[in-house]
């Protein structure tokens, strides 16, 4: 597997002995700074973190003039053995400290290190707060075929040279689009590059607006092993497609690997995607029900 080249070290900060933050020539101070102190806030576990240019991340409304990902791994993870790959496409105005690193992945997914083996990968949306256009370019990403499979190549040598070039275990993808972020599962389902992956669990977080969740299917979940799990709140956008594209099935004929559920009073657009690791299940460690 071929090497990756991290070409700076570390960012050491008042916890250097939990974290150490390993970035990329060339990434966006923002984000270095921004999960540095995120992780500071919400971890109290070990970890190492990598911070890369995105691969076919190049966008010239970003501020950086390209968007970055991060690979987060607990330093328990043990990458020899079978581990998920769970991959988090955020929403509008995303990739910031509270909203994003804090409330959204680290703060839900940090609890999960004592009981599940797993690598957090996350990616910079094109409407994420660093460039021009945080709320816009919906599903304007890895357009062509292919493209989002080599982007995950990338996230295997990464983690291929941080087990010190050791063979990888096997890798479960399971993945989580929030709001904007089921753009892009729309997108991947479109191209096909989904399936190809072959993902255990695709959820849903309150983010089946217009026709995403009518093109993914259509695209290729429909044919896809995948678990489909859909968390709307009632009374939001997103419910109302997910209602509308719910016609399209017999009640009694859902297909086996589709579940949703409409979540009541109570539940907001945000309450969902602050709880969405435990409302889905997504980093439970037993057998899903419908498996690759």
């Amino acid at each position: 597997m071929k090497k990756v080249l991290l070409l700076l070290l570390l960012s050491l900060t008042a916890r250097a002995q939990d974290h150490s933050v390993i970035w990329e020539s060339g990434v966006y101070p923002l984000t270095v700074s921004k999960w540095t102190s995120a992780l500071n806030k919400a971890s109290e576990v070990s970890s190492t973190t990598y911070i890369r240019k995105q691969l076919h991340g190049e966008d010239r409304l970003h501020s950086a003039g390209h968007r970055d990902v991060i690979y987060w791994i607990p330093k328990s993870t043990n990458l020899s053995e079978p581990f998920v790959m769970l991959i988090w496409f955020h929403g509008h105005y995303g990739y910031v400290e509270e909203r994003t690193f804090v409330s959204r992945t680290l703060s839900q997914i940090v609890p999960k290190v004592e009981e599940a083996n797993f690598v957090l990968v996350l990616p910079e949306m094109p409407w994420s707060v660093h460039g021009k256009t945080p709320t816009k370019r919906n599903s304007l990403i890895w357009t062509k075929k292919g493209q989002f499979l080599e982007f995950i190549d990338v996230a295997h040598s990464v983690l291929y040279n941080h087990n010190s070039e050791r063979e990888l275990g096997r890798v479960e993808y399971r993945i989580v689009g929030h709001s904007a972020g089921g753009s892009t599962i729309k997108r991947l389902g479109i191209t096909g590059d989904l399936c190809k992956l072959g993902p255990s669990m695709v959820v849903w977080s309150d983010s089946s607006y217009g026709t995403w969740l009518d093109n993914a299917w259509d695209g290729c979940l429909s044919r896809s092993k995948a678990l489909v799990d859909v968390y709307v709140h009632i009374g939001g956008k997103p419910h109302k497609n997910l209602k509308r594209f719910l016609r399209r099935f017999n009640k009694k004929n859902l297909p086996e690997n589709l579940d949703f559920s409409m979540m009541g009073k109570g539940w907001s657009h945000k309450k969902i995607g602050d709880n969405i690791v435990d409302l889905s299940g997504v980093l439970d460690m037993e057998e899903y029900r419908c498996q690759q």
